[in-house]
């Protein structure tokens, strides 16, 4: 015997599927955010940690925020899709967090004093270049390089074999010396790369005036 359906019925749990599936994907979307700003939080604390020599605390601290910067970013792709106040925090809680870390070592002697001084140096010019074209540009939409990301990605490498061998976890004084002039070509390139893109967008915003 057919037993018969009613397409209202099915036409309910389409939508009641829909709304479970949107709020899913907000939740995502809000805990990306989320572990970029614990992220942004999290600086501080292991920079005092650091500071103070308390370096094995300070290492797995760090490895799980630096965890947070692969999470946030997967879940925003995979799930959540691109968020604006995303797009923003996460650069922001990415330079906030090396820098902090990178001044923490370097109070410590445990890293070239050059080094930190090109790390900042290219964050600071990033910076003061994406305020500048903003006055230029009514639109002005920030992709980030993959160099730039390449090179976000080694910096949190290099401080984490560098807080790996302070707390003495293991033996890392090779992988530092090979790790080190990459972390800085790669740095410096992607300084370039950007200040490349910089003028060449500052150079369309000056024809179209």
């Amino acid at each position: 015997m057919a037993v018969a359906t009613s397409g209202r019925a099915a036409g309910y749990w389409t939508r009641v599927s829909r709304a479970l599936r949107a709020g899913g994907q907000l939740m995502l979307a809000h805990l990306a955010n989320v572990l970029t700003t614990c992220r942004l939080l999290a600086a501080a604390p292991i920079a005092l940690l650091i500071a103070n020599e308390v370096d094995r605390l300070a290492f797995w601290l760090f490895l799980v925020a630096a965890l947070t910067d692969l999470a946030d970013g997967y879940i925003a792709k995979r799930w959540a899709g691109p968020s604006p106040v995303g797009a923003a925090l996460d650069p922001v809680a990415d330079k906030l967090f090396t820098g902090a870390l990178f001044l923490a070592v370097a109070s410590r002697e445990l890293v070239p004093l050059w080094l930190v001084v090109l790390v900042i140096g290219r964050d600071v010019v990033l910076v003061v270049g994406v305020l500048f074209l903003r006055n230029r540009l009514a639109e002005l939409r920030i992709e980030p390089l993959v160099i730039g990301k390449l090179s976000t990605f080694l910096q949190l490498l290099y401080l984490g074999f560098l807080l790996g061998g302070a707390a003495e976890i293991a033996e890392v004084t090779p992988v530092l010396e090979l790790l080190m002039p990459i972390t800085a070509a790669v740095t410096l390139a992607s300084a370039v790369a950007y200040l490349v893109v910089g003028l060449r967008l500052a150079g369309a915003a000056a024809r179209a005036t």
